[in-house]
């Protein structure tokens, strides 16, 4: 499945016509809860669930470059 054009902004590092949601999705997942604004959450959410958000941001927590994004995750998709 082909992403959103508006995905491009958070996937400067990849060819973006090689990522889909199947293969990355993970990277996706980080990508945009780490970098990413609503239109990119709501996307995810809306493809995999609210709770695989926040299960993955949960899991991931030590990884990201700020604290509040658990509890970010956690107030929206928890």
């Amino acid at each position: 499945m082909r992403l959103p054009s508006y995905f491009k902004s958070i996937l400067w590092f990849a060819d973006f016509d090689k990522v889909s949601l199947e293969n990355d999705r993970d990277m996706l997942m980080f990508q945009a809860l780490e970098k990413g604004r609503m239109e990119h959450l709501r996307y995810l959410a809306e493809k995999l669930g609210g709770k695989t958000l926040y299960n993955f941001a949960k899991k991931n927590a030590s990884r990201f470059s700020r604290k509040s994004i658990l509890p970010f995750a956690k107030a929206l998709f928890a």
